[in-house]
């Protein structure tokens, strides 16, 4: 028995009217298959790029996940720094205000002591000034004199003039000038209280003119008694003056004494440091009181010719230690005839 023979298809190829034709058997399971391969070649094609992309993809998250843990990296320390900058300019401008305000304390304690040089630096007393011994050595006593205002006051602008330069020169931080700025407050202040001292210490030295008046008219030592014509020593100097004029303290103290004799007149004593002591006397007025605070240039009392007195004047006495002494000797700017 013969087996019918599968059914095949058939192309035919044209290429033209004169031209051959061209006539292919092909079976039906090629037919079939072909497109099964087709499908499959693409398939397997578009699999294989899937898996290409995918592993593409895959690099790229690597890649990305890299870069953005590198940028959280970054972006950490740039926030540490800045938080770290901003603290630094918190601790700047800290020291600036506590350099501002120890700027301005230097400036009070500079213009205090520029004060007190231009009152009193120009009087400091020469040894001229010193009370002299009357009898022995033991009896000689000194108050103490401003000496040394101007060397003080040049230290202390040399020390401002080196501040300024470094001040301008920016490698030295705030720490070191805040630091240079205390020891120089340190410096000033001690020197302002040194000064201050020796400031009272002059104030109450008896070298104030006690009168407007500067015209002498009997000085201090043996002298011919208007009185008597008699040779006597006088213990003071007699400065004529006005009727009324002021008297005025020489220097600070206390008043110890005030009171009316029929030789002195009305009269004053005060009691100032190194255990001196000025009389005023032949007074026309008292104007203080006993256990006053005065101070140097106050006015006590009136220019008169009470007690045993030849005429308006004041007699002006000094003691040290209850002996009397020239006033010559502390006075200054005085006038003799």
């Amino acid at each position: 028995m013969k087996h019918a023979r599968k059914p095949k298809w058939s192309f035919v190829v044209m290429r033209g009217a004169d031209k051959t034709v061209k006539q292919f058997h092909v079976s039906k399971r090629s037919v079939l298959a072909a497109p099964t391969a087709a499908v499959l070649a693409v398939t397997g094609c578009i699999g294989g790029l899937q898996i290409k992309s995918a592993y593409e993809l895959h690099h790229l998250e690597e890649q990305l996940s890299m870069q953005d843990a590198e940028f959280s990296q970054t972006v950490t320390e740039k926030d540490e720094a800045i938080t770290s900058l901003q603290q630094e300019i918190l601790d700047l401008s800290s020291q600036t205000l506590e350099m501002k305000a120890k700027l301005d304390e230097l400036q009070q304690l500079e213009l205090k002591l520029k004060q007190f040089i231009e009152n009193y630096g120009n009087k400091a007393a020469p040894s001229s000034y010193l009370a002299p011994s009357k009898t022995s050595s033991s009896s000689s006593r000194t108050l103490p004199i401003l000496s040394s205002i101007s060397s003080i006051h040049s230290t202390s602008l040399q020390e401002s003039k080196k501040f300024a330069l470094l001040a301008q020169n920016t490698g030295y931080d705030l720490a070191s000038l805040h630091g240079m700025v205390d020891t120089m407050e340190e410096s000033l202040a001690l020197t302002l209280e040194l000064a201050q001292t020796t400031k009272s210490s002059v104030d109450a030295y008896p070298s104030t003119w006690p009168t407007r008046s500067k015209l002498l008219t009997s000085g201090f030592g043996y002298r011919s008694d208007p009185f008597t014509g008699r040779s006597t020593f006088h213990a003071g100097i007699d400065i004529t003056g006005k009727l009324g004029d002021p008297v005025l303290s020489a220097a600070d103290g206390t008043v110890s004494e005030i009171g009316f004799n029929s030789s002195l007149g009305h009269y004053i004593v005060i009691d100032h440091l190194g255990g001196l002591q000025s009389a005023y006397m032949h007074l026309k007025q008292i104007e203080a009181s006993e256990g006053d605070e005065i101070v140097r240039g106050e006015k006590i009392g009136l220019l008169g010719s009470s007690g045993r007195s030849t005429g308006p004047h004041l007699h002006f006495q000094i003691m040290q230690k209850n002996e009397p002494v020239n006033p010559i000797k502390f006075l200054a700017l005085i006038k003799e005839d």
